[in-house]
């Protein structure tokens, strides 16, 4: 089956079986769930901080994915259920598309090159090891941890569910730009708990908001094109934390990561806006009929 059809059915499994209500109750208890446990930490004056274990936020971080499983048994039931998992673990795509989704990797480099023309000092690899609420496991460790927990229990959730849902609803882009404003309220009790948001400026808390909005652009473009692939944006996401957002992202690195993301995905999005203005298809959306 290639990566049309892949898109096409999951467009037609949500057509036949998704509902307003149900992804109100998806939102509802991401959010329920997620702050259930940040809130408490924020009340107690916890703070999350890199290297360190506990306390820790990843129960929060898996909130979505929880929320998702629970919505979709409920909705569309072990089909539903089925067809997650399968876009879990679908693997089988175009090798472009393997590239985009380890990108993060490729701005890291670029970002080392110029931060080294710069004659700034260069993170060690130890560096890469060291993330909020995750213990001193090695940069294996934590990269596997940062991924299959944290990313995974994001992404099965926004983009896995979520993102179908909002497309079917309006178009592509507008459903991105729902998506993204909603993951970014969904961070809100994360601002008083974890070390790095804490020390954010008034500024970087909007440079915040803008890259994590281009990067549910680029989320979305990955996801549509592979085929509904959800691992792929797993991997994107684990592969970008672990490059942008761990004790090696500092300085020069990290805003050089960051713009490339940021420029990546308003590239996209002025490609899509032009491309509906012109009657095209869609740059970012599913591939197949809607």
């Amino acid at each position: 089956m290639n990566e049309r059809r892949r898109g096409s059915e999951v467009l037609k499994t949500g057509d036949e079986r998704g509902s307003a209500p149900a992804l109100f109750a998806f939102f509802a208890l991401a959010y329920g769930l997620s702050w259930a446990w940040a809130i408490p930490l924020a009340a107690t004056a916890s703070i999350v901080r890199r290297g360190h274990g506990w306390p820790t936020h990843y129960p929060s971080l898996v909130a979505p994915a929880v929320a998702a499983i629970v919505v979709i048994g409920r909705t569309q039931g072990r089909p539903g259920l089925a067809d997650l998992a399968r876009r879990a673990l679908r693997w089988r795509v175009g090798v472009r598309w393997w590239c985009v989704a380890i990108s993060p990797a490729a701005f890291l480099a670029v970002a080392l090159l110029v931060s080294r023309a710069m004659g700034e000092q260069l993170p060690s690899l130890a560096d890469f090891g060291q993330f909020s609420g995750t213990p001193t496991i090695g940069v294996l460790g934590a990269f596997l941890l940062i991924t299959c927990v944290g990313s995974a229990g994001e992404e099965i959730g926004w983009r896995g569910y979520a993102l179908p849902e909002l497309q079917r609803r309006c178009s592509p882009l507008k459903g991105t730009l729902v998506l993204a404003v909603l993951w970014y309220l969904w961070h809100l009790p994360q601002f008083f708990v974890l070390a790095t948001f804490r020390d954010f400026s008034p500024t970087e808390y909007v440079g915040m908001c803008i890259g994590l909005i281009c990067g549910a652009v680029v989320l979305t473009w990955l996801h549509n094109r592979s085929g509904c692939s959800v691992l792929l944006v797993i991997v994107w996401h684990g592969v970008y934390n672990f490059v942008g957002a761990t004790a090696a992202s500092t300085g020069p690195v990290a805003a050089i990561v960051t713009t490339l993301v940021m420029v990546q995905g308003a590239t996209l999005a002025v490609a899509e806006v032009r491309a509906r203005r012109s009657g095209r298809p869609s740059v970012i959306g599913p591939l197949g009929p809607p």
